[in-house]
């Protein structure tokens, strides 16, 4: 399992994080991640979505927990999305525009742990705890972050 703290990746000034992601020649799954991570915790889920609505491609959409997901294969890197996220939640640095799944490094080494230079990967046993800030974003792929509603005073 790893954990991400979106915390410190936001204070770096340009990522440097290598990914060992064999089967894509950008090797950006972890950006994937980061993008499922902050779409999950940080996206305010606005009732309009007005990300999903400008979306030409229909690359983005709302699921039944009102979560929003972008099917990677209908983004054409336009960035509609990014202008129409009325919080700034999507940004250039978080949305990679590209299909390279995160596998976790399935039987290789965590490339992505390794170079952090922030430490903000890190690799261990970790279960959800929304009162540390800790959220399962999928199976093995937990994020460090300060819910959206908690930064409204919500929760």
């Amino acid at each position: 399992m790893i954990l991400i703290d979106l915390e410190k990746c936001y204070s770096c000034k340009e990522c440097k994080v290598e990914c060992n992601y064999p089967f894509h020649h950008y090797k950006t799954g972890f950006y994937t991640l980061i993008e499922e991570g902050i779409r999950k915790i940080i996206c305010r889920h606005c009732d309009d979505a007005p990300c999903v609505i400008a979306c030409p491609r229909n690359a983005l959409e709302k699921d039944k927990n009102g979560d929003i997901k972008r099917a990677t294969i209908l983004c054409t890197s336009c960035k509609t999305c990014l202008i129409a996220c009325p919080f700034g939640v999507n940004t250039i640095e978080t949305v990679s525009f590209f299909t390279s799944p995160c596998d976790e490094c399935k039987d290789r080494e965590k490339l992505c742990i390794k170079t952090c230079p922030l430490g903000a990967i890190v690799e261990g046993e970790f279960e959800e705890d929304t009162s540390e800030g800790i959220y399962k974003i999928r199976e093995g792929v937990f994020v460090k972050a300060v819910h959206f509603k908690k930064q409204l005073g919500i929760k």
